[in-house]
């Protein structure tokens, strides 16, 4: 869990949390993060829901283009959702192709690419809880090959913000879906929407 900040006790002031980035622009986009999240996984109101996620894609990835994957008509949405997904599984499969593992990690490896094309498969489906899930575990094995170590172990998350502050950024992202009880299944669509998107754009 990042958020290592909160109230203290005997009536002191509050602590501030302790952010995983150290440039200035850098800390307002994790704060505009932290403040979206609760309000876009709160929320009953669709329209306002949908736009939480556009907000935080925006932040993990190029603003303004994530609104097309919930704008349009439904043939225009299934196409342009399809092409997502066909630019997160080259990309992933670059990522992965890319790493180089000894024995140890090789099952991991090819359960890694198995996991992309199952993904596909749960999102193309409809299975979104499933494909939350999936995508979750799928970004933790990812995790494992880059760099050698699991996001739940200690410093993970500043030393990926290190390299690079929009993959831990991501990271954040990815702890408070795995925090989360069993969400609807539009808010699980949304949330695997928008993993899909950030990864499509490293």
């Amino acid at each position: 869990m990042i958020d290592k900040g909160g109230p203290e006790c005997d009536g002191k002031a509050m602590a501030s949390p302790a952010y995983i980035v150290d440039d200035p622009t850098d800390i307002d986009i994790e704060k505009a993060a932290r403040e979206l999240y609760p309000l876009f996984v709160s929320t009953d109101n669709a329209v306002l829901q949908a736009e939480y996620a556009a907000s935080i894609a925006d932040l993990l990835g190029s603003p303004g283009e994530f609104h097309k994957y919930l704008r349009g008509n439904a043939g225009d949405l299934s196409e342009r959702r399809i092409k997502l997904l066909d630019a997160f599984k080259h990309n992933m499969l670059l990522l992965v192709g890319k790493t180089w593992v000894d024995g140890h990690d090789e099952k991991r490896k090819e359960k890694t690419l198995g996991s992309i094309d199952e993904l596909a498969a749960q999102l193309l489906r409809g299975d979104y809880l499933s494909a939350t899930q999936n995508f979750v575990r799928l970004s933790e094995n990812l995790a494992s090959l880059l760099f050698g170590e699991s996001p739940a172990d200690a410093g993970f998350m500043d030393y990926v913000a290190r390299i690079d502050p929009k993959l831990g950024l991501f990271y954040w992202y990815l702890s408070k879906i795995k925090e989360q009880d069993m969400p609807s299944a539009e808010l699980a669509k949304l949330q695997v929407l928008v993993g899909i998107y950030a990864l499509s754009s490293f």
